[in-house]
């Protein structure tokens, strides 16, 4: 019968701590549930939905111009349909999360 070596021990690291990250100022409301944060969700909900259209008008735009044979490169062109797909994807099961979402909350007996 063999003994097995015994593997070398690892040293020790120290593991370096969790930082706080601020994620902006937050105010206090008056209680009844208006209370704003840093930046508005409505805002931000525009914005993400105006990068979605900008990426299917960029996508658009690239089908076009390798329809016309303005494009060289075909993997630019299924990069922006790509990245146009995605982002419509999420989008699309975004909504449905928050529709589901509601409609659980609806059901809800009070």
């Amino acid at each position: 019968m063999s003994i097995a070596p015994i593997a070398p021990i690892m040293p020790l690291r120290t593991i370096t701590p969790i930082t706080p990250t601020d994620f902006g100022t937050q105010s206090i409301g008056s209680g009844d549930g208006t209370a704003k944060s840093g930046t508005d969700f409505s805002k931000f909900l525009n914005d993400a939905l105006g990068q979605v259209d900008a990426l299917q008008k960029n996508a658009d735009a690239a089908s076009l111009e390798l329809a016309s044979g303005k494009v060289q490169d075909m993997s630019a062109v299924m990069v922006a349909l790509e990245k146009a797909n995605l982002s419509l994807s999420l989008t699309v099961a975004t909504r449905d999360k928050v529709l589901d979402a509601y409609n659980q909350v609806m059901r809800m007996q009070m």
